[in-house]
Parts: structure tokens; sequence; C-alpha cells
């Protein structure tokens, strides 16, 4: 299953995502300048305290160093004290040779190093201050020795750390309150809308077309919502119409058939008093043509009939318990003949039961025929068409199968609309007028069953038929 992301998952990624990106690149900024401001400060500091302690200390060392290290320590703690940045200091001869250490071995410099007149700074590769080594010049201006300082960065690596501690608690909780609050904004004028919007949209789309979308926006939300309504007020109006043009279409059909009943009996009564008189064999023949067209003109007025009283929702079923298996005893030996005069075969296949379905016989009978019938009008000669009957579940099942010329997959939809024919109405190849399977579909929807179809294009059509069982 897809899982569905609406506006407002999207809206809450998004907002989320450039909150992160917005925060988590000022929190680098903003860390990367404090780190910056903290290696500077040492720096400074480092500096003043190597100028400050470097004279005194290499005083202490020259006065006191014949005599033992124990005035120099001293000397050299009084001033360590002042800053815990400086880890060591060691006096270096002008060789690079170490001569005095305070607390621990001293990495040795070299003599370019240690004869130097300027104060040398060392960096790591971090770029932070890890030595200085600051010439000891005495009082009668003698450059006797240098003094190396050694610099912890311990101290900025646990301010770096508390900071970035606080810089990711303060970024996260402004994450959190400036999502919210945009969130809240989002949703208040765009999201809470554009819901609004689709739920009435859905309403409208259900068929409640006098349901506006209310907004009172001047915007691009609002224009949407002007548009759907009026669209649905012109989807009203289209409707209305056609629910116009199709009761004037039924109220034509309804006073065609009508209008036809009368004078097809009157023709048939003529045709029957002629062909009781003594004709010529060519008369007889013209008489029976015209009795074939125009029987067949009142079966198609008798079908308008049906169809504009069923769509009118008049009752015309005079329902009552019927076996389908006795009901295909009427039909069988007719088509059997029509199906020998063309050349076919037909084929019976049903599994005899006396279940009943509740219906009309005369019109589930004329549903079936219709089906036969258009099986007989698309299947060429030497070709099969089987007439089947089986109980299925709590239903009657009546199949319809040929292998006649089939049905394009584009016609399924419009197979059982009225007037459809599946060949071209141009050309029209096969005799026939739409209505035949329009009828067989309202008259099985009228029975509370279905009908389907399954046809391969060249390859022949399956016609279904399915009756529920009369409850006993």
């Amino acid at each position: 299953m897809k899982l569905r992301f609406g506006l407002q998952q999207r809206f809450i990624a998004l907002i989320i995502t450039l909150m992160t990106l917005i925060f988590g690149v000022m929190a680098l900024v903003l860390l990367r300048h404090n780190v910056e401001s903290l290696r500077s400060d040492l720096l400074e500091r480092s500096k003043a305290f190597t100028a400050l302690a470097t004279k005194p200390i290499g005083s202490a060392y020259v006065t006191y160093k014949d005599s033992g290290t124990i005035l120099v320590n001293e000397q050299i703690a009084d001033f360590t004290s002042l800053d815990s940045s400086i880890t060591n200091i060691a006096v270096v001869g002008l060789d690079g040779v170490v001569t005095y250490s305070y607390d621990g071995p001293s990495q040795s410099i070299t003599a370019e190093q240690a004869q130097s007149f300027n104060p040398i700074n060392i960096y790591a590769d971090s770029g932070q201050i890890k030595r200085i080594i600051y010439p000891y010049i005495d009082e009668g201006g003698m450059h006797k020795y240098a003094v190396v300082y050694d610099i912890s960065s311990a101290s900025i690596d646990k301010a770096v750390g508390t900071l970035a501690l606080a810089i990711i608690g303060y970024s996260l909780l402004g994450l959190l309150l400036s999502g919210i609050v945009t969130f809240i904004f989002i949703d208040r004028f765009f999201l809470r809308p554009i819901r609004r919007l689709r739920d009435q949209a859905m309403v409208i789309a259900a068929g409640q077309y006098d349901s506006p979308i209310p907004h009172g926006r001047a915007d691009e939300i609002g224009d949407l919502a002007n548009s759907v309504n009026q669209m649905a007020q012109n989807l009203k109006m289209d409707i209305q119409k056609l629910k116009e043009v199709d009761q004037i279409k039924s109220e034509f059909l309804m006073i065609a058939s009508h209008n036809l009943r009368t004078p097809l009996s009157v023709i048939n009564g003529y045709v029957e008093m002629a062909k009781s008189q003594a004709l010529s064999v060519e008369l007889q023949k013209m008489m029976n043509s015209i009795e074939a067209n125009s029987q067949r003109l009142g079966v198609f007025a008798e079908d308008l009939l049906v169809i504009s009283n069923i769509e009118s929702g008049q009752e015309i079923f005079h329902k009552q318990p019927i076996i389908v298996d006795h009901l295909l005893d009427t039909i069988i030996p007719e088509f059997q003949n029509l199906a020998e005069e063309k050349n076919l075969h037909f084929e019976v296949k049903r599994e005899l039961t006396d279940s009943e379905v509740y219906g009309s016989a005369t019109h589930l009978t004329s549903a079936v025929w219709n089906l036969l019938d258009n099986a007989l009008k698309f299947t060429k000669e030497d070709g099969l068409i089987e007439l089947g009957l089986q109980r299925v579940g709590d239903a009657i099942q009546i199949t319809v199968r040929d292998t006649g010329i089939g049905i394009p997959t584009s016609e399924f939809d419009k197979l059982f609309t009225k007037f459809h024919r599946g060949t071209s109405t141009m050309t029209y190849n096969y005799e026939g007028t739409g209505i035949g399977l329009y009828i067989t579909k309202l008259i099985v929807e009228e029975h509370q069953g279905t009908i389907t179809v399954n046809s391969v294009e060249g390859s022949g059509s399956t016609f279904t038929i399915r009756l529920p069982i009369a409850q006993q």
C-alpha cells in the first residue's frame, strides 16, 4: 500500500528541514566565531604573560642556578599560578640545550630559535598557539638564554565543549519554537483554508452542487474557491440540461412507441386478411416480407416502450417464481432453427436445477434472447454459440458464449448504453438498433441481478447473467 503524504506532512518535513539547516549553519558559525575568539584571547594572554614573566624568571635562574632550583621553582610557581594555560616553563641555552625545566621535560628547540632576539610563536596544526620562545636579555643587554613556555589548549577545549552544548541546546529550543510558530502560521493562513476547500470540493464532487465553498479571501485560494463554486454551478446547469434532454428523449420514445403500435396493428391486420386470400406466389412473397418487417418494427416499438417505462419508474414487471431451466426450454428450439439456417453450431450446457428466481418470465426471456440474437448476428458460418445454465452459490448463472468477431476493450464502457453499436453506424455492417444490450441490462438490474462481459477481439465473447435465487 502506497503511503500518502498530505500537504500538512510535507510542510512539517519542509519546515523541519529548513529550520535544521538554518539553525545548524547559525550554530556552526557561532561556534567557529567563539573558537576563534578563544584562540585569539589565549594568544594575547600568553604573549602578555611571557612578556611579563621572562625577565623575572631569567633573573631568578641566573641568580640561583648554582645553589639549586628550589628558589627558581618558587619564583616560577608564583607566575604559573596566574595563568593555568602555562603547563611548563624551560630555560634553554643559546645552543638549543635545555638547562632547566620546571614541570617535566620540555621539547628541545633549535639553536637558531634560541638565539633569536624576537619572540617566536609555535602553533599546532589546528592553528592554536602551543609554545612561545621568548629571549632573555639581562641588565647589561646580553642575550644568554631563551625561556620556553608550553601552552595547554585544555581550557579552550573545555570552554568549546561547554559552548557547543549550550549552542546545541539553544539551537534545538529555537528550532522547536520556530518550527511550532512557523507551522501555526502556515496552518492558519494556508493549510487550514486549503483543507476547508478540499472538504467542500469533495461535498460538491459527491453531488451536492448547492453547497458553495465559503472563503472571503482576496488571494489565490479565494480565486480557487470561486472557480470551484463556478464550476459546480456550471455542472449543475449542465446536469439539469441533460436531465431535460433525457426527459425529452424518454417522452419521445414513449410517444414513438405508442404511435407505432396502432399503424402496425392495422398493417398486420391487413396482411393477415391479404394472406387469407388466394394470392400469386409473387404477392405471397411480398406479404411475407411485409409481415416480417412489420414484426421487426413491432419488436422495436415494444423495446422503446419497455425502455421508456423502466426509465420513468413505472412498474411493468409482473414477478412470480420462475424455474429458469423451464424458461430456457421455450427459447432453445426456436433458436436452434435460426442457428441451423445460418450454418452455426448451437450447444446447450446446463445443470438441471429446480431453483427458482423471482421475476417476469416475459422480460427475462427477452433478455436472454437479446444475448442469443447478438451472438447469432456477430458469429460467422461454422461458428459456435453456447448457452449455459448453472447454479453458483445463491445465484442462477446464465451464459451465452460465441466464437464471433469479439468486442474491443475500448467498447466495454459503452457496451450497455442506449443506442450504442459496436460497429460503425456509418458503414452499418450489421443490423440492429443498439438498444438490445441496454434493455437486457435494465431487465437484469430490475431483477436485482448483474450482467458482465468477457471478450477478446477476433476470438468471441461471453455474456454472463446472474440472478439471485428466490427465498423459500
